[in-house]
């Protein structure tokens, strides 16, 4: 059986290499092509491109096609324990990263709710916070739901967290009902099962996780906006503006709103600051416009300092406070005196207290005997002052 799991991977592996071979001569066949004829329209309409919101933060969630597969799918032979066994030790001894990934695919392609405890013991030697380890719980997960869960209790791993992950995106009414019968405690402890809950649901469905952020917020969570950026780098992905602007207008107005658009923004503004720009002038009034229209400033500056101070001008009288605290906020890294100066120019009162507050704090961090000048005639109130020295 070793033997044909192996001829079965390096088949695999040899037809995984002329796909990539194929591919690439297609490519080189297509821009030889293309350089001697002009692109039709239709040609142009057919392309999409992919814009992907999501840092460092996807956690357990990037498995979510293959293990609904493995849920709607037989698998392709009918594994053995034996069989199971040797094809974990195929995966240990994997030469290259691809032969180790073909062999964890061919786990996941043949897991199931009976062999999983067996698959899962091929795979125990993973450190907890690998990819792998994840992936296969998140599939265990979205296959067996709570049995998956259970097990985890008897394990030293934090493995709970990546099977809740995989149930919620695959049932999350069953997923939920299970989260909100845990305490407190087991909610939020060593077991991040609330971060396995975040994760699933804006796999499935970013405007049910961006509801699960907002009871949390609502019941003192106060990493509840963090489960904001997890369901709006969901909805980045999709590469839809407007469904995203509609997913941010559907949240509660308050800080968690604020959150999303802020976040939106920040990624639009990236590939286009201008164009960002407009979107967030033409959002309703309120905070989360603010936010989105500061956010867009402060990347722009990062950018290109010149052209988003010259933005600055055309933006709606309206509007020009958040531009200014935006642009504010991100020169002063650069230049600090002229951060401040920025901060100076805003015309609402509380709003330049703030501005003035978060720019002065890196103006005296970098530089502090040239801070302790300005804030001398600054005429600041002493609060203003003690929160950007750090005082008492």
């Amino acid at each position: 059986m070793k033997k044909n799991i192996l001829s079965h991977l390096i088949w695999a592996l040899v037809a995984l290499t002329a796909f990539v071979v194929g591919s690439r001569l297609n490519q080189a066949d297509h821009a030889g092509t293309t350089s001697k004829s002009q692109t039709s329209p239709s040609q142009l309409s057919n392309r999409r491109v992919s814009k992907d919101g999501s840092p460092e933060e996807r956690g357990p969630t990037d498995t979510k096609s293959s293990s609904h597969r493995s849920s709607s799918q037989s698998p392709l032979t009918s594994f053995t324990d034996a069989d199971i066994t040797e094809l974990g030790e195929v995966f240990r001894i994997a030469k290259g990263p691809i032969e180790r990934r073909l062999a964890f695919s061919e786990m996941l392609k043949n897991l199931t709710p009976e062999n999983a405890r067996l698959m899962r013991e091929n795979i125990a030697h993973l450190p907890q916070d690998s990819a792998e380890f994840r992936e296969f719980h998140y599939a265990w997960g979205a296959i067996a739901g709570k049995e998956a869960i259970t097990h985890g209790k008897d394990t030293p791993k934090r493995d709970m967290a990546a099977s809740l992950a995989g149930w919620a995106a695959s049932d999350p009414t069953s997923a939920l009902a299970y989260f909100n019968q845990l305490t407190p405690e087991e909610q939020s402890s060593g077991t991040h099962m609330k971060w396995g809950a975040a994760f699933g649901l804006a796999d499935t469905d970013p405007q049910l996780a961006a509801k699960f952020a907002a009871e949390r917020f609502k019941n003192g969570d106060k990493e509840a906006p963090k489960m904001i950026h997890i369901a709006a780098s969901a909805v980045l992905r999709s590469g839809d503006r407007e469904e995203a602007t509609d997913w941010a207008a559907n949240i509660p107005e308050g800080t968690l709103q604020n959150q999303a658009f802020e976040r939106l923004a920040g990624e639009y503004a990236k590939e286009d600051p201008a164009s960002t720009v407009e979107w967030a002038i033409d959002l309703p009034q309120g905070d989360g416009k603010n936010h989105a229209i500061g956010s867009s400033f402060h990347h722009w500056a990062g950018r290109s300092p010149e052209e988003a101070a010259a933005a600055i001008a055309s933006v709606p009288a309206a509007d020009r406070d958040a531009a200014t605290y935006g642009y504010a906020t991100r020169v002063v890294h650069d230049d600090p005196a002229i951060g401040v100066e920025w901060a100076t120019s805003i015309s609402d009162p509380v709003a330049r207290g703030s501005a003035l507050i978060d720019t002065g704090r890196v103006f005296y961090r970098k530089d502090r005997e040239a801070a302790q000048e300005w804030l001398s005639n600054a005429n600041l109130p002493e609060k203003s002052v003690q929160k950007i020295t750090g005082g008492k």
